[in-house]
C-alpha cells in the first residue's frame, strides 16, 4: 500500500449508485441486484443484514434453494468488484456485513443536499417487488429531510423507564432501578429525557416516549430471572432483549459487573439502533448517526480516519449542540498527539483544551463527559488530583460506565496506584466485552498492563485486539515489543512483518530509534531495547 493511497472505501448513493476503492477507481459492480445489495448493507444498522432478509428483498419470488444460490453468486461477483478491497465484505451462514470502520457512504456523513431533484440510488431497476417497497421508503425518508427548510427544534429523545412488575416490592423496584440505568447510560451519549411511568405519576396525556424500555423480574425461589426488552413505541420494533438469570436483587442495587454489563450493552445496542428508526429529520437522529462514524474512525488510530471522525464530530454538533461531542472532539485531538500524526503538536493541545473547557460548560453534569475530560486533562497537565476527582464524579454518576472506569483507572496509575488501575482497566474491559469498539478496550487494557508490568495480562489483551481488528497499529507495535521482550524473537519477526504491510513506511528502525514515532509508553518501558536483536 502506497503511503498516499485513501484509506477508506467510498460509496455513493446520492444520485447513481458510485463506489471508489481505496486506491481511487471506480468499482461500481454491474449488475442491479449486485448494486442492490451493496446499497442495502451500506444503508443497514451496522451495515449488516442476515442472508434471509437479503434474499427475501432481492429474490423474493424465487424459493429458497434459488434464492440462496443467487445470493451466493452475486457475493462472489462483488468481491470480484472490490479487487484489494474484497475484505470489507464478509459473510457467515446468517448473515452479510460490509465493515464500517473501513467505509464512507455520502448520505451518512455529509450535509443532505438542499435540491429537492436529488434521488437516492437513482436509475436502479430492480424488479422485485420487496426490494421496490424497501427503495421507496428510503426515498421518502430522504425527501422528508430535503423538504424542511429549517432544522427541527432539538427536544431530545424521550425515554419511558419501567418496571413491568406489578406487585410491589424488592423485585417491583429493582426492575425499575435497572431499566433507568440504562435509560440513563443513554442520555449519557445523545440528548435525551427519562420519562416515568405517566399513568403512575398522573400524567395521563404526557407525549408518547420515543423508546420503552422494561424490565421484569420472575421470583425462581433461588434467585430472579429477568427479562429486558427495550421498544420504539411509533413502529413496536424490538431494537434490544435479554434473558438473563439474577441470583441476588443486591446485584442490581451495587451494579456489580454481571449487572454493569448488561447495562452497557443493553444502552450500547439501543443507541447504535436509534438513527434507524427515529425521524431522520430530527437533529437527535442525524448527530446520532455522525457520532457514532466518528467514533468508528477515531477507534482506528489512523492519520486520516482521525482526521475525517473530527470532522464528523464537528458535524454532529452542528446538527445539535450536545457538550458531548464537544468533549469527543477534545478527545480526538488528544489522540492526534498521542499517536503523533500531525505536525503542529502545540495547536492540537490548545484546542483540545478549549474544547474540553466549552464542553464542561455545556454539559458538565454528564457523566461521560466528565469520564472524557479526565482523560484529556490527564494528558494536557498530568493534574492528578483534578482528575480523578473528575474520574470518580463519572464513576459515581455512571458505575456501569466503562469509559468512566477506563478514566478512573487511569488516574489512579497517575498517582502511582498500580494495582487498582489495572484492576479497574480489566473490569471496564469486561463490562465493554459487547462493543463494536472491543479491539480499543483490548488495546487500552494491553497499555495499562505494560504500564503495570503484567506482561503476560498485556500480550493476552493485545492479543485479543489484533482478533477484533486486524489492522490496528498500536496493538501490533505492543505485541511486537512484547515478543521481542519475552524472547520470542519469531513471533516478533512475523508481526513486523505484519506491521511493513498496514503501515506504510515502517521499519524496525524507526520504531525504535526515531523518537517522534507514537511508542512513547513502550519506549519509557524500557520495551523497545529487546527489539534491537531484530534489527
Amino acid at each position: 500500500m502506497s503511503a498516499d493511497r485513501p484509506s477508506l472505501f467510498r460509496i455513493d448513493v446520492l444520485g447513481p449508485l458510485r463506489l471508489t476503492s481505496t486506491s481511487g477507481e471506480d468499482c461500481t459492480p454491474k449488475g442491479a441486484k449486485n448494486q442492490a445489495l451493496v446499497a442495502m448493507l451500506a444503508l443497514s444498522p451496522g451495515m449488516e443484514r442476515p442472508r434471509r432478509w437479503i434474499e427475501d428483498k432481492l429474490w423474493s419470488t424465487f424459493g429458497p434453494e434459488q434464492a440462496s444460490a443467487n445470493l451466493r453468486q452475486a457475493l462472489s461477483k462483488l468481491r470480484t468488484a472490490f479487487g484489494d478491497d474484497a475484505d470489507i465484505l464478509t459473510a457467515d451462514r446468517s448473515n452479510i456485513r460490509l465493515e464500517p470502520r473501513r467505509i464512507r457512504v455520502d448520505l451518512l456523513e455529509e450535509v443532505i443536499p438542499s435540491d429537492e431533484r436529488t434521488e437516492l440510488l437513482e436509475g436502479l431497476d430492480v424488479r422485485d417487488p420487496e426490494f421496490e417497497d424497501w427503495l421507496r421508503q428510503e426515498r421518502a425518508q430522504l425527501q422528508a429531510m430535503v423538504s424542511r427548510a429549517t432544522p427541527q427544534e432539538t427536544r431530545g429523545i424521550l425515554i419511558n423507564c419501567r418496571s413491568e412488575d406489578e406487585t410491589p416490592g424488592r423485585a417491583r423496584i429493582a426492575s425499575d432501578v435497572l431499566s433507568n440505568q440504562i435509560g440513563e447510560s443513554i442520555a449519557e451519549q445523545v440528548r435525551a429525557w427519562r420519562q416515568a411511568d405517566p399513568v403512575s405519576v398522573g400524567a395521563q396525556g404526557a407525549p408518547e416516549a420515543d423508546v420503552l424500555i422494561q424490565s421484569h423480574l420472575v421470583d425462581e425461589g433461588n434467585g430472579h430471572m429477568l427479562f429486558l426488552k427495550a421498544v420504539h413505541q411509533p413502529s413496536a420494533r424490538i431494537l434490544y432483549s435479554k434473558l438473563q438469570r439474577i441470583d441476588r436483587l443486591e446485584a442490581i442495587y451495587t451494579t456489580e459487573e454481571d449487572i454493569a454489563r448488561t447495562i452497557y450493552e443493553a444502552a450500547d445496542q439501543i443507541l447504535g439502533k436509534l438513527p434507524h428508526v427515529l425521524a431522520k429529520d430530527r437533529p437527535e437522529t442525524r448527530s446520532t448517526a455522525l457520532s457514532r462514524l466518528a467514533m468508528y474512525r477515531m477507534f482506528s488510530f489512523e492519520q486520516d480516519a482521525l482526521r475525517e471522525a473530527y470532522g464528523l464530530m464537528e458535524q454532529a454538533y452542528r446538527h445539535d449542540e450536545n457538550g458531548l461531542y464537544l468533549a469527543w472532539s477534545s478527545m480526538i485531538r488528544v489522540i492526534q498527539m498521542m499517536e503523533m500524526s500531525e505536525a503542529d503538536q502545540g495547536a492540537l493541545m490548545d484546542e483540545a483544551v478549549e474544547l474540553y473547557y466549552r464542553a464542561m460548560e455545556m454539559s458538565g453534569d454528564n457523566g461521560l463527559v466528565q469520564a472524557i475530560v479526565s482523560k484529556v486533562r490527564s494528558t494536557a497537565f498530568g493534574d492528578t488530583a483534578g482528575v480523578l476527582d473528575l474520574a470518580r464524579t463519572a464513576v459515581e454518576r455512571n458505575p456501569s460506565g466503562a469509559f468512566a472506569l477506563k478514566s478512573l483507572s487511569e488516574a489512579y496509575m497517575g498517582i502511582g496506584e498500580m494495582e487498582q488501575a489495572f484492576q479497574l482497566s480489566a473490569r471496564a474491559t469486561r463490562i465493554a466485552r459487547s462493543s463494536p469498539f472491543k479491539h480499543w478496550w483490548d488495546t487500552g487494557h494491553c497499555f495499562a498492563a505494560i504500564a503495570c508490568d503484567r506482561h503476560d495480562d498485556a500480550i493476552a489483551s493485545g492479543e485479543a485486539a489484533t482478533r477484533s481488528a486486524p489492522l490496528s497499529r498500536p496493538a501490533h507495535r505492543a505485541l511486537l515489543s512484547l515478543y521481542a521482550k519475552r524472547g520470542d524473537l519469531a513471533k516478533a519477526q512475523d508481526v513486523a512483518n505484519k506491521m511493513a504491510k498496514i503501515e506504510p513506511g515502517f521499519t524496525l528502525d524507526k520504531m525504535v530509534n526515531d523518537p517522534a514515532y507514537p511508542v512513547r509508553t513502550l519506549r519509557n518501558k524500557g520495551l523497545l531495547e529487546p527489539i534491537r536483536a531484530l534489527l
